[in-house]
């Protein structure tokens, strides 16, 4: 399988994984609950340089089925880049089944930082840096479970479309709902 077909193979799964949380919602849902407010600590994995990522996040819902959610990600060194990486989404939740399960679709901007660390020799410096900045876009979706009414856990997976830098990102996170 060549690269772009990969990279092509990506963005179908994190399309598929939208429409299927938008088709889960066909059942009979609830809102996640307006102006419910959440702050918590993500990690995960990136494909783009294929390194573990770590994060902070926040959530604001305006409504019962729509919130926005800025995180920064930043994507540790590996194969001689690192990211850091800012995001404001949108999602839709939507409880279904119990109160203690949502699951949601995402689009959002992607502003990423990338540092390209290079092995030369300049007088009395070894490591020459590049910085690479990019916009791009986001989609995906995710799922989280309230363990408590205080504290969530989740997980999301979304594709960040970006001019030579498309990758898929996938976190799991632990929150506070105030």
């Amino acid at each position: 399988m060549s690269v772009k077909n990969f990279r092509i193979s990506k963005f179908r799964i994190a399309a598929a994984a939208a429409l299927l949380a938008l088709s889960v919602c066909a059942l009979p849902c609830q809102g996640a609950g307006k102006g419910e407010k959440s702050v918590g600590l993500r990690g995960g994995y990136t494909t783009a340089n294929e390194s573990a990522v770590a994060g902070l996040y926040f959530q604001y819902s305006f409504s019962d089925y729509f919130r926005i959610a800025p995180d920064i990600d930043y994507s540790f060194r590996n194969n001689g880049t690192d990211a850091t990486s800012i995001n404001l989404n949108a999602h839709m939740p939507f409880r279904f089944g119990s109160e203690k399960a949502a699951v949601y679709p995402l689009a959002g901007l992607n502003y990423t930082s990338w540092n390209i660390h290079r092995r030369i020799e300049i007088e009395d410096n070894d490591d020459a840096k590049s910085r690479i900045d990019r916009l791009g876009l986001n989609i995906g979706a995710g799922i989280e479970y309230y363990v408590k009414p205080t504290m969530k856990l989740g997980f999301e997976g979304k594709y960040r479309w970006t001019k030579d830098y498309n990758s898929g990102v996938f976190n799991i996170s632990i929150g506070y709902v105030f």
